[in-house]
């Protein structure tokens, strides 16, 4: 009896060893394409933070940046990536729900940048970051939803990002 428990834990270990292996691999391959897309861009600044990557379009203005414990005002459009922005999954900016013909997710999002608040991918991104600016944020599943399927986001997707900042208070 003993024997076969070990023969099943022994299974088991194998197993997910091995899916967990598979979960790495496909992180580093999607970390991969993504470096590869932003390699592909002329004339913008690209900040890359904590597993995150801010390719900023547009400057924000003034001297206070984005930090934890500060709270931001902005709007997004979420994004599956795909060798750029793929299939739409959330909006809260009405331009881009009109032109997609897709539901609006609320109105402006206000959030204080902390732990926990944001997936960790776009907290990354938007640290350092200020009023004004308007960039794309890009990261792999390993700082978005990992291994959860979210809403229509499949588990196991990198994300993308595009963020208009309305404004920062310094908290």
């Amino acid at each position: 009896m003993i024997k076969r428990i070990f023969a099943v834990l022994a299974i088991m270990a194998i197993a997910f060893s091995c899916t967990k292996e598979d979960r790495n691999n496909t992180i580093v391959n999607q970390e991969e394409s993504i470096d590869r897309y932003i390699s592909s861009l002329d004339g913008v600044r690209v900040v890359r933070n904590g597993g995150s990557n801010r390719i900023v379009h547009t400057e924000g203005t003034g001297t206070d940046s984005l930090a934890v414990g500060d709270s931001v005002k902005f709007y997004y459009a979420g994004y599956v990536f795909s060798n750029g922005k793929g299939t739409l999954f959330a909006t809260n900016n009405p331009e881009i729900a009109k032109e997609k013909d897709f539901p609006l997710a609320g109105g402006i999002e206000e959030r204080i940048l902390d732990e926990g608040s944001l997936i960790s991918g776009l907290a990354n991104g938007l640290a350092g970051a200020k009023a004004g600016e308007r960039c794309d944020i890009i990261f792999s599943a390993k700082y978005g939803f990992g291994n959860t399927v979210v809403y229509n986001v499949p588990k196991l997707t990198p994300l993308f990002f595009e963020v208009w900042i309305e404004g920062i208070v310094k908290n």
